[in-house]
């Protein structure tokens, strides 16, 4: 059994070399190799048992390809604002095809630039005068030029527009990273919740059910000691019970800066499908949510 770290860095190395390799590696084969890497065994996508196996199963099905409009970061924004309203949405200072199109001119002195069609496209501006345009262009052309679906072979992704969208920076005194909280729900109804933090440069999570009482569960990432229920608990079940009504399953991830909610982006294959879950035993536990759902 090789170290968590090995597989990480060999999880890397095949979303690089296998996942633009669709006419040699199909999407199961892909998601067999990968799961096989990260939980030492053959996965079964036709009678799943476990979460991150039905989330591959999930990932497999051609319904998959019509999310696209949910899980690009600008299109999203219509939808939250006709199902909860704007109140719940971040300010938006523009959306754009090239970085050249943006005129930083208009831009207030801090904000963050994110593509529309991936994940980890960011960029947190602190300070617009420190930026270095020649480096910031090469790394937006590189990522723009990306159909995330090759990477990834979450089928959501294939059909989105790559652009630019600028956001009003957001700054919470909660944390160095803003606190987000990760509602996991099946057929509309909250089941679990991931509590994400950023203490000193790392992040921690904590998971709690659907009352919010602590769970003594680790899925990616260590537990941080403060186990304080957030004041607005309630609404953010409610709001994220809102945003999941449409959906077999969701997890609707939203930033919780100082009480106030605001919408992040609805994710439908949680880490991919490989993100182990420590104790072992509640991959299967937690899995037994999706027993609810259509198949």
């Amino acid at each position: 059994m090789l170290p968590h770290k090995v597989k990480l860095a060999l999880k890397v190395l095949i979303h690089k070399t296998l996942g633009p390799a669709v006419k040699f590696v199909s999407d199961e084969q892909f998601n067999t190799i990968l799961f096989m890497l990260m939980f030492d065994r053959k996965p079964d996508f036709k009678h799943p048992k476990t979460f991150n196996e039905y989330v591959c199963s999930r990932k497999l099905r051609q319904d998959a390809f019509e999310l696209w409009q949910f899980s690009d970061k600008y299109e999203a924004r219509e939808y939250v604002q006709r199902i909860v309203g704007d109140k719940y949405l971040n300010e938006c200072y523009g959306i754009y095809y090239r970085y050249e199109d943006i005129n930083f001119d208009e831009l207030p002195s801090r904000f963050a630039l994110r593509c529309t069609h991936g994940s980890g496209y960011n960029m947190v501006v602190m300070n617009k005068q420190d930026i270095n345009h020649r480096k910031a262009a090469r790394k937006f052309h590189r990522w723009l030029k990306q159909n995330y679906y090759y990477v990834c072979r979450e089928r959501n992704y294939f059909r989105i527009k790559p652009r630019i969208v600028c956001d009003r920076f957001l700054e919470s005194s909660e944390a160095d990273g803003l606190p987000e909280i990760k509602v996991y729900c099946f057929q509309g109804k909250a089941r679990f919740i991931g509590y994400n933090l950023c203490i000193g440069g790392k992040t921690y999570t904590n998971i709690f059910d659907r009352e919010w009482n602590y769970m003594d569960i680790r899925k990616g990432y260590s537990h941080f000691n403060d186990r304080t229920v957030p004041a607005n608990h309630d609404e953010i079940i409610q709001v994220a019970e809102k945003l999941a009504a449409s959906f077999e399953f969701v997890r609707v991830d939203l930033y919780n800066v100082d009480q106030h909610i605001y919408f992040s982006e609805l994710t439908f294959f949680s880490g991919g499908g490989f993100v182990p879950f420590n104790p072992p035993e509640y991959d299967e536990i937690l899995g037994q949510h999706f027993l609810g759902t259509k198949e």
